[in-house]
């Protein structure tokens, strides 16, 4: 009888068959690989993503499995290893990021001796064009310990931040069991789950290492200014998921703050972007009828969680677009 393994690990994979070969050993090669599986979910690659992943599949048998599918976007592929995923824990780790494999390891083993909800690991940013590393750790300030058990909405008090979805590590079952499901054929998903899962978080549990290493500042990546602009529908799409998500939500107040602030980052990005675009009249409109839409579902947001510019641009009657349009093209920060 085949044990059940303690962590299912899905790789959203599209034309990524140049990262694989580099993501995929920092992961299936420690040294309690037997405990994991690696799902690469081919997302419709028109690149070798798919040979090589079936390379992959023979070098780590009874750890790499593929999941191959036709093009639906990040959260297709999420839904996928949920629905696939047979260890007792999952979490996300992007084709093109990878792993620190010593710290990897220990999280795994720890998966044996924890039956927390969710587990959270810092991540470190690693930035392509000089090198950098940038630990993201939201212990330090805290009288948090690794390694014990917490109540989920007390560990959020202490850390005042929903993690990322770097850091998690999550019960497949709470996934599957609560019907999670991402929005598919979009970018910037992330957000949707990171906090879809929350109202059925009770345990909460951190290890002390960086084990996620997030490739920041090459070119293509879906979180540059440019492509924020190009997939603006996508990030007006997820926003108002997530308004929906709150408005149908009863949430202790801690969460609801974090969730929040959540959306409330959303609605900056929405107002930067159409800050930034090229065609300054058309971003002004696309602007003008977010707000609108943002003010009739709920007004909380459009008067009270609000971003500086958006709160200029608001009180101004959009009069200053123009000017912050300007600047806006001109720092290139969303």
């Amino acid at each position: 009888m085949k044990k059940q393994k303690i962590l299912s690990v899905v790789i959203p994979s599209y034309n990524a068959a140049s990262f694989l070969k580099e993501t995929i050993p920092t992961l299936a090669s420690i040294s309690s690989g037997d405990d994991i599986e690696v799902l690469i979910v081919n997302d419709g690659s028109k690149d070798e993503t798919l040979q090589v992943a079936q390379e992959l599949e023979k070098e780590y048998p009874g750890i790499v499995n593929i999941i191959d599918k036709e093009n639906g976007g990040h959260g297709s592929t999420i839904n996928a290893g949920i629905r696939e995923a047979k260890g007792k824990y999952f979490k996300v780790v992007d084709a093109d990021d990878w792993v620190d494999s010593g710290n990897f390891e220990k999280l795994v083993q720890f998966l044996h001796k924890t039956d927390a909800d969710e587990i959270i690991s810092p991540y470190t940013d690693v930035f392509e064009d000089d090198g950098t590393k940038v630990e993201n750790n939201y212990f330090k300030d805290c009288s948090l310990k690794p390694y014990q058990d917490y109540d989920y909405v007390n560990f959020l008090e202490q850390i005042q931040i929903l993690p990322r979805m770097h850091s998690i590590t999550i019960k497949t079952s709470i996934l599957r069991d609560n019907n999670i499901k991402i929005d598919e054929n979009m970018f910037y998903v992330d957000m949707e789950y990171i906090v879809f899962p929350t109202p059925f978080i009770k345990t909460i549990t951190y290890t002390p290492d960086s084990v996620y290493q997030y490739r920041r500042g090459y070119e293509g990546q879906s979180t540059s200014i440019q492509n924020y602009i190009k997939n603006r529908k996508m990030v007006n799409h997820v926003t108002f998921a997530l308004l929906d998500f709150y408005n149908k939500h009863t949430l202790s107040s801690i969460l609801e703050n974090l969730v929040k602030e959540t959306i409330a980052r959303c609605v900056t990005i929405m107002t930067n972007v159409c800050l930034s675009m090229e065609d300054t009249k058309q971003g002004k409109k696309e602007l003008i009828d977010f707000d609108q839409k943002l003010k009739s579902i709920n007004s909380e947001f459009y008067y009270h969680k609000q971003g500086k510019k958006a709160k200029v641009l608001r009180y101004s009657n959009y009069f200053l677009f123009d000017l912050l349009s300007s600047y806006s093209k001109k720092s290139k920060k969303v």
